[in-house]
C-alpha cells in the first residue's frame, strides 16, 4: 500500500531509476562493500519433496552479481493439478561476504502491483534499497508476485471513469459506483483468465515458500514495506515455523473493519497536510511558501468543479486532483513538486503536474494494484458509501476525505465474491517476534495500526520514528532502519525503540 518512493514517485509523469532517485533525495549515499566483486553462490540444499526447481535465466541487464530465473506454481493451489500454473520471477543477488552469510532475505517493496525482482538484480538499485550489511550477509532474493509483469500478470480494463464519482454523495451514486467496479473486476477474468481470481496474500505467501523451497532454504528472513507487511504477516500465520525474522515497515492493521480503515486513513492524510503546509511556511524554495495552502487546495477545487483545471487534452475532476494530493503526500522529498503542482492547477489550470503524482496516471499499474488489493481487504456495502464518504469528508475535510484507504474501499465495493480475508488479529506463536517500523506522520499507514499489532504480538518490538514519509524504508529514516538491520543480522532487538527525524529527509523545496 502507498506510493513508495522506490517503485512509484514519478517526475513530470516518467518513472525515475532508483540512481536517480538518490541523486534527487540528496542523502549520503549507503556505503559499498570494500570488494564489489561478489562470490559464486553457494550450492543450495536440497529441495523438500514436491518443490519446483528454478529455471535459471541470464539478468536482463546482465549482472554478473545476480541470478534470475523463474518458479512454476499452481494458480490454484487447493486444487494443483486442474488448475494450470503461473510462473513467478525471481532475483537472488548473493551474499558478498560468503564466510559470514546468514541465509536468505525476501523483501517485497510495496504496492501491491509492484516487483522486486529488479530490484534486486540491478546493482545500483540494490545498493540504494539495501544497506551494505544486509548486502555483505544475506542472499537478498526479490519475487515479482504472481499478477505482476515478469511473473505472469494480470490484464485488466482501465478501472478509472473520471465521469463515475468516487466520493457517492446519494444512493443511486453509489450503485454507479459499485456497477463499475464490478466491470471491472469482469474484465481482469476476461483478460487474464482462472489467475485474476486468486492473487491474494494467502496464495502468494505459498508462492513465496515454493521460492524458498526451490533455493533449498529450511527458513527465510523477510522485510515488508507498506502492502509487504500483508504479505509478512500471511506468511507467517502459514509458515510460522519457516521465519527466521521479520520486519515490518508501514505495518497495515488486518484486524480493522473497512470503516476504520477509511476514518484512520482521513485523519492520517489531515495531520499529513497540515505538516506539508508547516513545511512549506518554513522553506523559502517552496512555491506556496506565504500563502494559506489549506485556502489554495480549496481554489484548486472550485476551479476544477467548474472545468477550468486540464490535464492530458481533457478536463481533470476536483476528486482526481485530491487523490493527487493525497498520493504527492506519501514523501516530503515530493514536496517541491506537490507545492509547484497545486499552484500550476490554481494560478493556470494545468493540472499536468499534479496529475503526475496520482497512482492514475499509468492506469495499467494501477488496474494491477486495484486487481490484488480488492482481493485482500474487507468489503464495504456499496449503500454504506454514501454515510462512509461523508464521516471520512468530516476527519479528513480539505482533501473531503480523500486516502488510499478510501481509495482502496471504495474502489472494491461490488467486487464479486467475497474478499478472501476476514478482519482477525494476527494469529502467529510466540516464536515469532517480528520487529515493526512506524513513523509519526504516515499517511497510508497510520502508527496507530503498528501500536494495535504490537499490542497483540508481546514478543514483537515497535521502533516508533518521527518525521513524515510514509515507511521508513529505502529513505525517509535511516535510525529505524539500523535498527532493522541489526535485528536482521543478530535477531537482536534495538537498544533504543525511538528515532528522531531523519534530518537528511527534507521537503518544500523545488
Amino acid at each position: 500500500m502507498g506510493m513508495t518512493i522506490a517503485s512509484a514517485l514519478r517526475v513530470r509523469g516518467r518513472r525515475i531509476s532508483l540512481a536517480a532517485l538518490a541523486a534527487l533525495l540528496c542523502l549520503p549515499a549507503l556505503p559499498a562493500a570494500a570488494d564489489p566483486s561478489p562470490a559464486a553462490p553457494a550450492p543450495a540444499a536440497p529441495s523438500p519433496p514436491g518443490a519446483r526447481a528454478v529455471s535459471w535465466v541470464p539478468c536482463d541487464p546482465p549482472d554478473e552479481g545476480a541470478r534470475c530465473g523463474s518458479v512454476a506454481v499452481p494458480v490454484n493451489w487447493d486444487h494443483p493439478s486442474a488448475s494450470g500454473s503461473a510462473q513467478v520471477r525471481i532475483a537472488v543477488r548473493p551474499a558478498r561476504d560468503r564466510a559470514r552469510r546468514v541465509g536468505v532475505l525476501m523483501f517485497n517493496p510495496g504496492g501491491p502491483g509492484a516487483g522486486a525482482a529488479d530490484i534486486a538484480a540491478r546493482e545500483d538499485w540494490a545498493e540504494f534499497w539495501f544497506p551494505s550489511e544486509l548486502l555483505d550477509r544475506f542472499d537478498v532474493v526479490g519475487v515479482d508476485p504472481r499478477g505482476v509483469p515478469g511473473s505472469t500478470p494480470v490484464v485488466c480494463a482501465d478501472p478509472v471513469d473520471p465521469e463515475v464519482s468516487r466520493f457517492p454523495r446519494t444512493p443511486a451514486e453509489a450503485r454507479r459506483l459499485s456497477e463499475a467496479n464490478s466491470a471491472f473486476a469482469a474484465s481482469c477474468l476476461k483478460g487474464t483468465g482462472p489467475l485474476a481470481a486468486h492473487l491474494d496474500t494467502d496464495i502468494v505467501a505459498r508462492d513465496l515458500d515454493a521460492v524458498r523451497a526451490a533455493l533449498g532454504e529450511p527458513t527465510i528472513s523477510f522485510l515488508g514495506v507498506s502492502y509487504g507487511t500483508m504479505l509478512a504477516q500471511a506468511y507467517a500465520e502459514r509458515y510460522p515455523s519457516r521465519v527466521r525474522a521479520l520486519v515490518l515497515d508501514g505495518v497495515v492493521d488486518r484486524s480493522l473493519p473497512p470503516a476504520r480503515l477509511v476514518l484512520d486513513g482521513a485523519a492520517a492524510v489531515q495531520d499529513g497536510l497540515a505538516r506539508f503546509a508547516a513545511r512549506c511556511a518554513a522553506t523559502e524554495a517552496c512555491v506556496l511558501r506565504g500563502k494559506d495552502v489549506t485556502a489554495e487546495l480549496r481554489r484548486m477545487d472550485a476551479r476544477a468543479e467548474r472545468g477550468e483545471v486540464r490535464a492530458g487534452g481533457r478536463a481533470v475532476t476536483a476528486e482526481e486532483l485530491r487523490l493527487a494530493v493525497n498520493d504527492g503526500l506519501n514523501t516530503p522529498l515530493a514536496d517541491g513538486m506537490l507545492a509547484a503542482g497545486i499552484r500550476d492547477a490554481v494560478d493556470r489550470g494545468d493540472g499536468t503536474a499534479l496529475t503526475s503524482l496520482s497512482r492514475y496516471q499509468a492506469w495499467s499499474e494501477y488496474a494491477r494494484y486495484r486487481a490484488i488489493i480488492c482481493q485482500d481487504v474487507p468489503r464495504a456495502r456499496a449503500t454504506a458509501l454514501v454515510g462512509l464518504a461523508d464521516a471520512a469528508g468530516r476527519r479528513g475535510p480539505v482533501l473531503r476525505g480523500a486516502s488510499e484507504m478510501w481509495d482502496i474501499v471504495s474502489g472494491c465495493a461490488g467486487w464479486p465474491g467475497p474478499s478472501r480475508w476476514t478482519p482477525h488479529a494476527w494469529r502467529v506463536p510466540a516464536t515469532v517476534t517480528p520487529l515493526l517500523l512506524s513513523g509519526a506522520h504516515d499517511v497510508a499507514t497510520p502508527r496507530r495500526w503498528a501500536e494495535s499489532v504490537h499490542r497483540g504480538l508481546p514478543g514483537s518490538t515497535l521502533v516508533r520514528w518521527d518525521g513524515d514519509g510514509h515507511a521508513a524504508w529505502p529513505a525517509h529514516n535511516r535510525c529505524a532502519m539500523r535498527a532493522a538491520v541489526t535485528y536482521l543480522t543478530d535477531l537482536t532487538p534495538p537498544a533504543s525503540t525511538t528515532c528522531p527525524a531523519d534530518q537528511a529527509v527534507t521537503g518544500a523545496g523545488s
